[in-house]
């Protein structure tokens, strides 16, 4: 039996030696595995804070671009200087200079000055359109009918220009124009959800219980 016991000590201990080795080597591999687990979530970390500032920058660059777009829409074209040209442009050009084969630089001082005013101020919104730094919605509704106007009459002009300067010359304008046309005011009212009057007169609710209330009220202050 002794013989026996001595024989085994030897298989005994081998046995041992391999249980550390695979606890040894499950601990390596574990280690291992953490070390990849927490490397990814380093990375999906960086991953995640690049995305989130990579779009707060583009909403502030959007909020600015906006900002820039309802300036133009408001303030520019209300102004004296682009109601003239706008006058000019409609009322007058082709009277005083009729087309075709008029580019825009064959035009006298302050016709061409009216011409250009107006044309820039359109290719600057189409520029934004092109872009994608602002609702095209807010253009359609807002520049549709006026733009189309504009590059009616423009169109022979700018034509005769790019004849001369390529035909990159006021090309945002003429992509403006082609969105407002192809995506006319009516059809923005019904993707706005715009409410209307079912009939005319409109119905105001001028007769409302709170207007009679303040009748009431007026009369009994009156005695």
């Amino acid at each position: 039996m002794t013989l026996i016991g001595r024989r085994a000590s030897p298989k005994r201990a081998d046995a041992a030696i391999d249980t550390r080795l695979n606890l040894l080597a499950s601990g390596l591999v574990i280690a291992d595995l953490a070390n990849v687990v927490a490397a990814c979530g380093s990375a999906i970390a960086v991953v995640v804070t690049v995305v989130f500032a990579l779009r707060q920058l583009r909403s502030a660059q959007t909020a600015n671009q906006t900002l820039v777009a309802i300036e133009l829409l408001t303030r520019d074209r209300s102004s004296d200087e682009f109601l003239r040209a706008e006058d000019f442009v409609l009322n007058e050009l082709t009277v005083r200079h009729p087309p075709p084969h008029v580019s825009v630089s064959d035009l006298p001082a302050e016709a061409r000055h009216h011409v250009v005013r107006l044309s820039l101020y359109y290719n600057g919104l189409g520029q934004m359109l092109a872009f994608a730094a602002v609702d095209p919605r807010l253009l359609v509704g807002t520049v549709s009918y006026r733009s189309r106007q504009a590059w009616r009459v423009l169109e022979p002009y700018i034509l005769a220009e790019r004849a001369q300067r390529g035909e990159t010359y006021l090309s945002h304008f003429e992509h403006l124009v082609h969105m407002a046309t192809h995506n006319p005011w009516a059809m923005a009212v019904r993707k706005f959800n715009l409410k209307r009057f079912s009939s005319y007169p409109a119905e105001l609710g001028m007769n409302d219980g709170s207007t009679n209330e303040s009748r009431r009220a007026s009369s009994v202050v009156g005695q």
